[in-house]
């Protein structure tokens, strides 16, 4: 008797024109978000923001160029993050990393933060497309599905909080955003105002 493939869990992209993976195909996948601290996200508002940036571009940039050479590609659904990875992707390597990011925004705010970490094989799809040849079978999308909360689990915080050089420190970015919005706060300037220079 013929046991049965088990359909694999998909991650939907708008287009895959562009891209180094095939509709269709089945790769390996990281989920890995960091946890915030509610209760300072709600009345600390540089918190939130700096939290904000790091997940959804810092995090993401780190993670795609300390694993290049596996391809990695970024995808939100249900604005959560993944990583689909070529399949020469080392999963010890690639939590040790995320154990790092950790260790690092820990540091930089001051307080131990944990995490969500996932990996496993994914199915990659376009909206609205099935893929060409069906060799595999696909699944539920994997963020509105019963097995995403069997895709991931916690990550605790480990070791001390370092700088490991990863992200944008915490009083850096708050410089930066100071001088952002006094930039803008130059250029929005009543053009009329007479400016005195001493």
């Amino acid at each position: 008797m013929k046991k049965e493939k088990k359909p694999y869990p998909v991650l939907y992209v708008l287009s895959a024109k562009g891209s180094l993976y095939r509709a269709g195909s089945v790769n390996p996948t990281l989920f890995f978000m960091l946890e915030p601290n509610k209760e300072r996200l709600k009345t600390d508002e540089r918190y939130r923001l700096y939290y904000e940036d790091m997940m959804h571009n810092e995090i993401p940039m780190a993670i795609q160029n300390k694993f290049v050479v596996s391809q990695p590609l970024y995808i939100t659904n249900d604005k959560l993050p993944f990583f689909m990875f070529k399949s020469n992707i080392d999963e010890y390597s690639l939590k040790e990393f995320c154990k790092a990011i950790l260790q690092e925004f820990s540091f930089h705010t001051g307080e131990e933060h944990s995490g969500l970490y996932g990996f496993g094989k994914t199915m990659f799809l376009e909206i609205g497309k099935k893929p060409r040849f069906q060799l595999t079978m696909s699944g539920e999308k994997l963020t509105q599905s019963e097995d995403f909360k069997d895709f991931y689990g916690p990550l605790e915080f480990e070791g001390d909080p370092s700088d490991q050089g990863i992200m944008v420190p915490f009083y850096a970015w708050k410089e930066e955003k100071k001088r952002e919005a006094e930039k803008e706060a130059e250029l929005n300037a009543d053009p009329d105002e007479e400016i005195v220079e001493w």
